[in-house]
């Protein structure tokens, strides 16, 4: 029989996020009974209804607090009795302390994911999971190092990335007017839209039909919408807020180069634990301007997908663009190594990795693929 997973974490969909997007693939591929134990969002009810295995929550309110974690770890208790998961897969350090308490009832294999700035902002919890987890799964070698900062892993420890669904290569041509296309929250001054304001004129000065489309919410957003005004932008800028999955995969399709300079701090609190967006856009066959450091470092390679730069420097950004949206043979192939990079990403690829380390040998090691409805 295959093992039962049973997954603790605080975030889960309808949610929409990387450890959410992740953990909902994982979820989605286990071969045999799943158990997602997590917390309520806005629409979680008709959300579970439609999944394809158990998910079960707890009260959030304060979203995300300590007492929302606390019923979250009460209800790890009581369905563990009862679900008696063999593997116990925690996706967040501050699930590490139900993840002791659920393989101490059950004397299941714990498995314990890390995504970058959770690990310097819950220092105390990632000390536990590192010492006592059974095995360790940083997204990227950067979130690893951050994890070997704060504490030296006990176990065996497997980077893994997070994984996407690659598109059918586009069937339309790229849009008319030159398009720098970057999604991402707009809540953390690190992810650079600021830099990327001040790299636009100098894009402008040799490519002056250019337009950079924005894709995201957060509470930055009104500061963006006034510093376009102010710069005297709106012509060359759209800012597009929140949007759908399909909407969000035409601009994929059809933009020419993607970019999100993600900073990273001294403290490890900001920049990219991985980014899935940079696979994302080199699965729709964008070049992809990133970061030097940080979780970019695995997601793009430097030459060959996309350009990795000095995040800080708007003129290196700005190079790094025009160097791109000028040079029509090597966008081109950039794109197609980009597609091909991307399959590394592909959730197949990802999931069969995942169940490598989560399955001992002997049993079924294929993936599934149970989708909502």
């Amino acid at each position: 029989m295959t093992p039962r997973l049973q997954m603790i974490t605080p975030v889960f969909p309808p949610a929409v996020g990387g450890i959410e997007s992740l953990s909902k693939g994982l979820a989605e591929r286990w071969p045999g009974p799943v158990e997602v134990l997590t917390l309520e969002e806005p629409g979680w009810a008709d959300w579970d209804a439609a999944a394809s295995y158990s998910v079960r929550r707890a009260g959030n309110v304060p979203r995300g607090g300590r007492r929302s974690m606390a019923r979250l770890t009460a209800t790890v208790a009581a369905r563990t009795r009862s679900f008696r998961p063999d593997v116990v897969l925690s996706m967040h350090v501050r699930c590490g302390y139900a993840a002791v308490l659920a393989r101490a009832l059950s004397g299941a294999t714990w498995l314990q994911y890390y995504h970058a700035k959770e690990i310097p902002t819950w220092a105390a919890a990632t000390r536990l999971c590192a010492r006592r987890a059974d095995h360790h799964i940083p997204v990227s070698h950067y979130t690893r190092s951050l994890l070997e900062r704060v504490a030296r892993p006990a176990g065996p420890v497997s980077v893994i990335p997070p994984g996407i669904n690659r598109p059918d290569p586009p069937g339309r041509p790229r849009r008319t007017r030159p398009t720098i296309l970057t999604v991402a929250r707009i809540d953390d001054a690190y992810k650079g839209h600021d830099v990327l304001l001040d790299a636009l004129p100098m894009v402008r000065a040799r490519v002056p039909d250019v337009v950079w489309v924005v894709v995201g919410r957060g509470d930055r957003l009104p500061w963006l919408r006034e510093q376009v005004d102010r710069r005297g932008l709106t012509g060359c800028v759209e800012l597009r807020g929140a949007i759908g999955d399909a909407e969000r995969d035409d601009l994929l399709a059809g933009s020419h180069v993607f970019a999100l300079p993600s900073r990273t701090g001294a403290d490890g609190r900001a920049g990219e634990g991985f980014g899935i967006v940079y696979a994302e856009a080199a699965a729709a066959g964008l070049p992809v301007v990133a970061a030097n450091t940080g979780g970019a470092v695995d997601a793009v390679r430097s030459g060959l997908t996309g350009l990795l730069v000095d995040p800080a420097s708007p003129p290196d950004v700005a190079a790094a663009l025009l160097a791109l949206l000028t040079d029509d043979d090597r966008r081109t192939r950039m794109a197609e190594a980009a597609r091909d990079w991307s399959r590394r990403f592909d959730w197949a690829t990802v999931a069969g990795s995942f169940l490598a380390v989560a399955l001992p040998e002997g049993h079924d090691r294929q993936p599934l693929n149970r989708q909502v409805s």
